[in-house]
């Protein structure tokens, strides 16, 4: 309290600066932005402050004293900076330096014409990182650093909590189009996604809410003033759409409280409470350069004479002075402290070059080396020396050492990331919780030590909030589905089980001996392939390898199961066509070798079909992930946004072209069994006891084969629908094939358990026009039958003669 108590002394005693008559004054332009969107009035004590302990120095400005005229308001607007640099260049008064003009916005158009007038231009509340460009801003300087430093601290919080994608919202001004533009390019190159949103000055920044992908992005960037980040909070308030579902993320340059309606920052709204804005700010993060904090040595001097301590605490009672008690607390008051004391210094150094006639740097620019108070704004020569002797600046400031680059900006390199906390006595606080240091050839982040998941989310249950990033799954078939099908596919191979039993025990009984059973043990096994494939089309794997191998394996079953069922049914439909079709009395008898060949040449071309697409590396036959059209996008059990995949079978042009060969060839298969059972239609022999089941197998059996086709080519991203029609296809074509094969003839066996109704009126079911032919057959199969009473051997005759 003694330094506070010396200082505050000092300051009544001396308010009124007396100086000696042998020095001259030396006044600087002073604009800043009192009113509009950044309020920096803050900043006055702490010039004011600087001016009094500058002008007590006598190792500073030995021979002068330094002092401004007045406070312009530029209102933080390109217009009004521009006119109030105007006004102030043409008074009697000359400047010999401007501090302005408070944000970058006013800033910017005054630094590009300020060196027409050979003045040097220093700012202590402009960020903008265009300003670093010195073709443009010749005689520009900040005690402020660029704001070019937020999108490599963004980077590394992105990366050290694992999110992926954000928004932000960016006021179309340089200060934060700036770090927009640095924002995405560091996005773009390290592949996450930014959705991008601008405020157009004067317009209704929350329409943002309004747009789908408000709700899809639960980090949000608020790269604004404070006035747009109160509405925009205050609003994400009444949408629901604050911690712990969403984390804001604001720049923590704002002035203390700016969040509260009183506030000149604020946007007067009678809706928004203390209460509700602690609410949407606490749990926000942000970044703020370490140059905007006085020194974390709170007890080392300054160039100044003034430790940090010192200076805040002497900056928080100026605060209550009379003179200061309507101006907003300026978070950054020590660059204002710091830029003023840069001027003082740098016209010092001027000030020395001129007294010894040194003109380094500026020998060939034209004009005369005069004293500084006889500058004006056409010496050339005299602007180029104290634009000289700024870029000379090198003192220890209350917020670190002050020295310019080539650009005219400080090289701090310090980023401190902090958060908003509510306090136990519900007040707001800005805790630091790490920082990011920038060097040459990278950056580091660091957590603080006492700074963990349980400290810094606790609103987020204690883990990094979730960025929106959607949620990668791949979806299965549903689950009633798998397992209908699955017991339907069981079910099936129990019914093979007793059909290969039925085959085994009654092959020797005429019923079943009269109708080829070896050909019978094909249908069986291709029944058995088609429902074993079921389970392949009910199921679904969740790895692209698992998938491949499912997809390799239906269609090889299918393919092949089809194959054996219907080689079997086209060669016993070949047989009723070749002894009806043009028939003559010294036919042969057909055996049934001949059958197994024809059921081996359909099986063999089927069989090339599917080696042949499967090895050649265009058509084979492998996964992919999709987007699942049945389900694409749900909220999970943690409440994150999931996206749905499926993995389905490639549908690449070769693997296209190889399938539908593949299923040409079957359709051609199928065109020529129609052929044949129309041709057929009218045989009514009982001996042939399964020529009619053939022909119903052949007609409904060419309608499951399009049913295929079309899920095959149209229906393979839906992938529900897709296994249920295919195996539903499947299903019914194993069963056509196993039923209406087995089933008639058990009924046959049940009800003629010998036999001997097969040949009763034989005689009587011929078809008329081929009465010739099959009145022979019968003849013959009349002479079997009686020889085959006397011999014993009556159904191998009969079985040799015609079927």
């Amino acid at each position: 309290m003694q330094h506070i108590a010396f200082i505050f002394q000092c300051w009544m005693s001396s308010f009124i600066i007396t100086v000696t008559s042998t020095k001259s004054p030396l006044h600087f332009g002073y604009i800043t932005t009192l009113t509009g969107s950044f309020i920096a009035s803050g900043g006055i004590p702490a010039v004011d402050l600087a001016l009094k302990l500058i002008n007590e120095r006598k190792d500073i400005l030995q021979n002068y004293t330094l002092s401004y005229t007045d406070i312009l308001d530029s209102k933080c607007n390109r217009t009004a900076g521009l006119d109030k640099f105007f006004e102030l260049v043409n008074r009697d008064v000359t400047y010999v330096s401007l501090l302005g003009c408070g944000c970058s916005i006013s800033t910017i158009p005054v630094a590009e014409i300020s060196h027409y007038w050979n003045i040097p231009q220093l700012s202590y509340a402009t960020g903008a990182d265009v300003l670093t460009d010195r073709n443009r801003f010749r005689n520009f300087f900040r005690t402020l650093v660029s704001f070019h430093y937020v999108g490599i601290s963004l980077a590394h919080l992105m990366r050290e909590f694992g999110w992926r994608q954000m928004s932000i919202i960016t006021q179309d001004e340089s200060l934060f189009t700036g770090v927009a533009e640095d924002i995405k390019i560091i996005f773009n190159n390290k592949k996450w996604i930014l959705d991008r949103y601008v405020v157009i000055s004067g317009q209704n920044p929350l329409s943002f809410f309004d747009r789908s992908e408000a709700q899809r992005f639960r980090i949000i960037h608020i790269n604004t003033y404070p006035d747009i980040a109160y509405q925009l909070l205050c609003e994400a308030y009444y949408r629901g759409m604050t911690s712990p579902d969403y984390l804001w993320i604001i720049p923590m340059w704002y002035n203390d409280d700016w969040w509260m309606p009183s506030s000149l920052s604020s946007y007067k709204n009678s809706s928004c409470t203390d209460a509700i804005m602690i609410k949407a700010v606490s749990g926000s993060i942000g970044f703020i350069l370490d140059v905007f904090l006085t020194l974390q040595n709170k007890s080392l001097v300054t160039f100044s004479g003034l430790t940090p301590q010192m200076y805040f605490s002497t900056y928080t009672a100026l605060l209550k002075d009379p003179k200061y008690e309507n101006l907003t607390e300026l978070g950054l008051s020590g660059v204002a402290f710091d830029g003023v004391w840069a001027i003082a210094i740098g016209l010092d150094i001027a000030s020395k070059k001129i007294s010894s006639g040194s003109d380094s740097g500026c020998e060939n620019v034209p004009g005369d080396i005069v004293p500084l108070e006889q500058f004006n704004y056409t010496n050339t020569k005299l602007g180029c020396i104290l634009r000289q002797s700024f870029s000379e600046i090198n003192f220890l400031g209350i917020t670190g050492q002050i020295q310019f680059n080539e650009n005219g900006s400080r090289n701090e390199n310090i980023v401190f990331c902090q958060q908003y906390r509510t306090t136990t006595d519900s007040s707001m606080a800005r805790v630091t919780f790490g920082d990011v240091t920038i060097k040459p050839k990278g950056s580091i982040f660091v957590l603080k030590k006492e700074e963990s998941n349980s400290t810094l989310w606790q609103r987020h249950g204690l883990q990094p909030p979730y960025d929106g990033f959607p949620e990668s799954n791949i979806h299965q078939n549903n689950m009633v589905l798998i397992i209908v099908y699955d017991i339907a596919a069981v079910c099936g191979l129990v019914f093979v089980v007793i059909c290969f039993i039925f085959n085994i025990a009654f092959r020797s009984k005429k019923v079943v001996k009269m109708t080829s059973p070896n050909l019978n043990y094909i249908i069986i096994l291709g029944s058995a392939m088609l429902y074993t494939c079921i389970f392949f089309y009910s199921h679904s794997s969740t790895t692209k390898s698992m998938q491949s191998i499912f997809c390799n394996i239906r269609e090889w079953m299918v393919s092949l199961g089809y194959s054996l069922c219907f080689g079997v049914i086209l060669s016993k439909t070949w047989r009723v066509y070749y002894i009806f079709n043009n028939p003559k009395p010294n036919k042969k008898g057909i055996k049934d070798w001949v059958l197994f060949l024809i059921v081996f040449v359909v099986v063999a071309i089927d069989f090339v079909i599917i080696l042949v697409g499967s090895a050649i590396p265009q058509s084979k036959l492998a996964s992919f992930k999709e987007v699942d059209h049945e389900h694409l996008q749900q909220a999970n059990e943690k409440n994150r946004i999931q996206y749905n995949f499926i993995l389905t079978c490639s549908q690449k042009t070769g693997t296209v072209v190889w399938l539908a060969f593949s299923f040409g060839y079957k359709t051609m298969l199928q065109l020529l069994a129609i052929f044949m059972a129309f041709h057929t239609r009218r045989v009514k022999v009982r001996i042939l006891n399964e020529s009619k089941e053939i022909a119903a197998i052949i007609y409904i059996n060419s309608t499951i084969l399009v049913l295929l086709t079309v899920t095959e080519f149209t229906l393979a991203n839906h992938h529900n629908t897709f296994a249920a029609l295919f195996g539903l296809g499947l299903l019914t074509d194993a069963s056509l094939f196993l039923g209406l094969i087995f089933i008639p003839k058990m009924i046959r066996l049940y009800r003629d358990p010998q036999g001997e109704k097969i040949f009763s009126d034989a005689e009587n079911t011929c078809n008329t026009g081929a009465s010739h032919a099959v009145t022979n057959k019968v003849n013959t199969i009349q002479m079997v039958k009686e020889d085959g009473a006397r011999t014993g051997n009556t159904n191998r005759s009969c079985s040799s003669c015609i079927f």
